[in-house]
C-alpha cells in the first residue's frame, strides 16, 4: 500500500516539520488575538476568523496545547502564553456551542480531554465527559445515529453551491463525519468512566456507519437523511462533485472513526471496512496520496486538493491503530506514507518564509467555492497530533 513516498522520514525530520507547525500557531496567536483562526484568506494574506469557534475551534485550542506542550520540551518561554490563550478560547467555546450539534462532542474531546491530558486540569476533564453527555442525549435511537444538528457552518450562503437547496433539517440528517467527530468523545468517556451507555452509543452509531455510508466498492456516502422513526429516506452526497463520486475529507473521516472503532473495540468488522475505505484512497488519489477535493471528480488535473483530507487520514491510521497489531501493520504504513508526502511538499519549511509552519493545498468546500486551495486549521491540526504521535517514545 504505498501512496509513492520516499519512505520512512527520521525522528528528526518529524520535529523539525513539528516546530515548524508549532511557530505557525505563534505567528497565527499573534495576527488573531482572541478570535479563533478558520481558513486562510490568499486575496487579503490573513486569516479569516470566527469569534467562536464555530464548528472547528477545538482544532484552534488543540494546537495552543500543542504548542504549549513543545515550548516546554524546547525550554521555550512561550508555553505560558499559548496556555493562556488555549484557556481563554476554550472559555469562549465552552460558551458558545450547541450541545446538540455532532461537532460539540468533537470540539469538546479537543478543549476538554485532551486539554486535561496536557495540564491535569480536572474542570477541563468534566468539560470533556459534557461533550460525551451531550452525544448521547443527541443520539436518535430509532436511526442509531447523532444527528447533524443546528450549528449554521461558516461558509457561503448556499453551502453546496449556487444551484442547490438547504436539505433537510439537522436532527433528520446524519453524516459521514460523525463516526469521527461526534462518536470519538464517545470512546474517551467509556476508557475514563466504564459506563456503558458511553460503549453502547458508540457501538450502535458505528454499526450503523457500516449499513449507511459504507458503499460496497469502499468510498463513502456523505448524508443519510431519515424520517422522525429513524428509517432511512435517501443518501446523498453533499460536497462532493455527484452522488457517484467521493468527497475525499468524508473519506478521511471514515477512515478516523473505523481506525478508533477499531482500536476501541477490536472488532474485525470495522478493520474490515477500514480496508476497504484506505484500499479505495490509494487506488483513487494520486501517487503521492494526497487527495483532490473528490477522488472521482473529472479533469481531476485541473482541481484542487486536499490536504485536509490526507492529514486526517494518516492521524486516524497512525493515532489509533496499534503498532503490536499485525493485521492493520500495512494500514499503519499507508499512513506513514501519507504523512511523510505532506511533511515532504506541502508544509512550508523555510523559516524565512512568512508562512513557515503552515499546510498549504487545502479545500474546504469546492461546491461552494470556498476556500479551496489554501492553509486551513485543522489541516495544521492533524498533521501537528500526528507527528506529535510518532515522535512519542
Amino acid at each position: 500500500m504505498s501512496a509513492g513516498g520516499s519512505g520512512e522520514r527520521n525522528g528528526d525530520e518529524y520535529r523539525r516539520a513539528l516546530a515548524a507547525l508549532c511557530h505557525r500557531v505563534g505567528t497565527t496567536l499573534d495576527a488573531t488575538g482572541e478570535r479563533f483562526p478558520y481558513v486562510y484568506d490568499r486575496e487579503s494574506d490573513a486569516w479569516e476568523t470566527t469569534e467562536n469557534g464555530n464548528w472547528c475551534g477545538g482544532h484552534w485550542i488543540g494546537l495552543l496545547w500543542r504548542a504549549a506542550a513543545f515550548a516546554e520540551d524546547s525550554d521555550s518561554t512561550d508555553g505560558e502564553r499559548f496556555e493562556r490563550a488555549a484557556r481563554d478560547h476554550t472559555e469562549t467555546m465552552r460558551a458558545y456551542m450547541p450541545r446538540d450539534s455532532m461537532f460539540c462532542g468533537m470540539n469538546f474531546l479537543y478543549a476538554g480531554f485532551r486539554g486535561y491530558d496536557h495540564s491535569g486540569d480536572r474542570g477541563l476533564f468534566g468539560l470533556g465527559l459534557e461533550g460525551a453527555d451531550a452525544m448521547r442525549a443527541a443520539f436518535h435511537g430509532g436511526a442509531r445515529q447523532v444527528p447533524l444538528g443546528k450549528l449554521a457552518i461558516e461558509g457561503p450562503e448556499q453551502f453546496r453551491g449556487p444551484d442547490s437547496d438547504h436539505g433537510p433539517p439537522g436532527d433528520r440528517i446524519g453524516a459521514v463525519d460523525n463516526l469521527y467527530t461526534a462518536v470519538s468523545v464517545l470512546w474517551r468517556a467509556y476508557e475514563e468512566t466504564r459506563d456503558p451507555r458511553f460503549r453502547d452509543v458508540a457501538v450502535s452509531h458505528a454499526d450503523r456507519h457500516l449499513d449507511w455510508y459504507v458503499r460496497p466498492d469502499g468510498k463513502t456516502w456523505h448524508h443519510a437523511v431519515f424520517d422522525e422513526s429513524g428509517a432511512l429516506e435517501r443518501q446523498y452526497n453533499e460536497l462532493a462533485y455527484g452522488d457517484d463520486t467521493c468527497w475525499a475529507r468524508g473519506q478521511a473521516w471514515s477512515i478516523a472513526g473505523l481506525a478508533n472503532a477499531y482500536r476501541a473495540t477490536g472488532a474485525a468488522r470495522y478493520r474490515r471496512a477500514l480496508e476497504s475505505h484506505v484500499e479505495y484512497y490509494r487506488e483513487h488519489a494520486p501517487a503521492d496520496g494526497v487527495p483532490r477535493w473528490d477522488f472521482e471528480v473529472p479533469n481531476p488535473d485541473e482541481e484542487p486538493r486536499d490536504t485536509s483530507a490526507a492529514a486526517i487520514t494518516a492521524y486516524g491510521l497512525l493515532s489509533f491503530l496499534p503498532e503490536t497489531d499485525s493485521a492493520v501493520a500495512e494500514l499503519r504504513a499507508f499512513g506513514r506514507d501519507v504523512l511523510d508526502s505532506l511533511v515532504g511538499n506541502y508544509l512550508v519549511a523555510d523559516a524565512e518564509d512568512d508562512a513557515y509552519g503552515a499546510v498549504t493545498q487545502g479545500c474546504f468546500n469546492r461546491p461552494g467555492n470556498y476556500a479551496v486551495d489554501t492553509e486551513l486549521v485543522w489541516t495544521n491540526y492533524y498533521l501537528a497530533e500526528t507527528l506529535a504521535t510518532v515522535l512519542e517514545p
